[in-house]
């Protein structure tokens, strides 16, 4: 099929309304309220987006640079389509600017480069266009900067790290705590959560000691140009962890870290009070962002109030054993984590699942399930690409080390790899 033809092929898509500015892949768009994307689809792996205006409308192709058809799309070498090259601007993507002519409507074409992807952008108008106005439409769009995402590719050159951990107290809570710990985990250090480097702690031996011994490995090695995530679950005070560090503790080793990003989750009675913690320091951590620093910490409950358990099992985990659905905010975020938090905030499920949509969709999903609401502190960009959607296929195998059909002894060993 001609390339320039498949470009105006029609396409079914859902129309839907979005408001800016929203983030796809590697890119985020800054477009004018003026313009309204209308169409989002994938046609061979190829993203397509719709903007549409009074008076012109825009579409934009998306293509992984490694696409196999990648040439059919955007080679706009024939000579017959192309009026003149007008200009080549290099901005954060290199942009290829053409001005196209077909039939009576003047078109003005750009290609661009970046590392993971090129795209194909078409301006059509019933007036006159210029490479002027293609101009403008292009400083919408521009790269995720590194700072903007804990998805990083090959180009990043820091570390990141996962630390979670928990308490046991003669095994009460204890499958939802290890469950927890499992599913934060489990994702983050897949390359669905950008491949950090994780450490467990949990079990019977497992207290404020053997965190704090870890805490300062980790201080030896972290950088500047580092990711640190924390994850912890257990039963708390107004003060801190009862098997584990307190709230300050938290805070003040969190805090030491010269790393670039900083994320902390935790889940306990009270725990509302490690953000007041963090808050009372504020000053030490509010300018972050103009360092291109991020630090964000999130409770699963108000100061005041206590932590619920979760739903005990879930059909994700099919046959695991009672509390394998953890508590019910690790619950809400296992969930997030998943894929269950995309669109949460623009209604666009785009595969990328950002910080503020699991911040939302967490706080949402467990004031449903246990009554408690979250809460949230730091410096953060929303858009920050924390996960990738699982594909089906991933969420098998991991439904999959369930305990069905499994003797109690075989039970407790699958619960017991956990602490491995």
């Amino acid at each position: 099929m001609n390339s320039y033809r498949w470009l105006f092929m029609s396409l079914l898509v859902t129309r839907l309304s979005f408001s800016s500015p929203f983030q796809l892949h590697d890119i985020k768009f800054d477009f004018p309220e003026s313009w309204k994307l209308h169409q989002q689809t994938t046609l061979d792996g190829v993203e397509l987006l719709g903007f549409k205006h009074p008076d012109a409308h825009v579409q934009i192709y998306i293509v992984p640079s490694h696409h196999e058809k990648f040439g059919n799309y955007l080679d706009l070498s024939d000579t017959k389509l192309l009026k003149q090259e007008a200009w080549k601007s290099t901005r954060l993507i290199d942009w290829k600017i053409k001005d196209l002519l077909k039939n009576t409507t003047k078109s003005a074409v750009a290609s661009g480069k970046w590392p993971s992807f090129e795209i194909l952008l078409v301006l059509n108008h019933s007036k006159n266009l210029g490479t002027a106005q293609l101009k403008e439409v292009l400083n919408w769009i521009a790269p995720l900067d590194e700072k903007d995402r804990s998805l990083t590719g090959p180009e990043f050159l820091g570390k990141k790290f996962y630390l979670g951990f928990g308490d046991y107290l003669s095994g009460f809570m204890g499958n939802e705590v290890k469950y927890d710990i499992a599913h934060t985990h489990d994702v983050f250090t897949s390359q669905l959560g950008g491949d950090y480097e994780g450490v467990k702690l949990h079990g019977p031996k497992t207290g404020k000691k053997e965190v704090i011994a870890e805490w300062e490995a980790l201080g030896k090695i972290i950088t500047e140009k580092d990711m640190y995530l924390q994850y912890s679950s257990g039963h708390g005070s107004k003060t801190g962890l009862i098997s584990g560090p307190s709230y300050k503790e938290i805070r003040d080793n969190a805090l030491s870290y010269p790393a670039k990003e900083i994320i902390i989750f935790t889940m306990s009675c009270y725990s509302g009070n490690l953000v007041e913690v963090f808050n009372q320091k504020k000053s030490e951590w509010q300018n972050w962002a103009e360092q291109g620093r991020t630090l964000m910490v999130m409770a699963s409950s108000r100061p005041g109030e206590e932590s619920s358990t979760g739903p005990g099992k879930d059909p994700d985990e099919p046959g695991g054993p009672s509390g394998s659905a953890g508590s019910a905010f690790g619950h809400a975020l296992w969930k997030a984590l998943i894929g269950y938090s995309d669109g949460e905030i623009d209604g666009i499920k785009d595969g990328f699942l950002s910080l503020g949509e699991i911040r939302d969709y967490t706080k949402r999903r467990t004031q449903k399930l246990g009554g408690h609401t979250p809460v949230v502190t730091g410096v953060y960009a929303d858009h920050l690409l924390m996960a990738k959607t699982p594909s089906a296929e991933w969420l098998k195998v991991q439904s999959n080390q369930s305990t069905e059909g499994l003797t109690d002894e075989e039970i407790m060993e699958k619960i017991k790899e956990l602490n491995n």
